[in-house]
């Protein structure tokens, strides 16, 4: 846990690890859960239709917006740079108090913030992943 506590940055109360990197964001936003259904009216059930859930046709998109790298360098941030497991952990007081996962992501969309030769961290100003669906964990 301790571990998890020196990655937070001032302000920044959500941790995201990609790829096992990990990540410190002051905004997380689009944590959304959706799923597709489908009625189908049957015979012999007259009450009402039955309901079935439909695979999903349409990826969800998560923009983290003003965090910083927190572990070692690597080229994470390529668009198309594929994410085998993402998890978004909601902190508060030092503690974890939510986490969102998804299983297969991509990265759709990277923005970064001016360069400073004398910080030791990467600024990241706003990243879109697009997923196949966030489960709360």
């Amino acid at each position: 846990m301790g571990n998890i506590q020196n990655s937070i940055v001032t302000n920044n109360n959500f941790i995201v690890t990609l790829n096992l990197l990990v990540f410190s964001f002051n905004k997380v936003t689009n944590i959304t859960g959706k799923l597709d259904i489908e009625a189908v009216e049957e015979g012999g059930y007259n009450d009402s239709p039955r309901i079935f859930k439909k695979p999903k046709t349409s990826l969800d998109t998560l923009i983290l917006e003003k965090g910083v790298k927190t572990s070692g360098m690597d080229t994470l941030l390529k668009l198309g740079t594929p994410i085998n497991g993402g998890t978004v952990l909601v902190m508060h007081n030092g503690s974890i108090a939510k986490t969102y996962a998804f299983e297969y992501g991509m990265i759709t969309k990277w923005e970064t913030g001016g360069l400073d030769a004398l910080g030791s961290d990467i600024f990241i100003r706003r990243v879109e992943i697009s997923h196949t669906g966030l489960i709360e964990v």
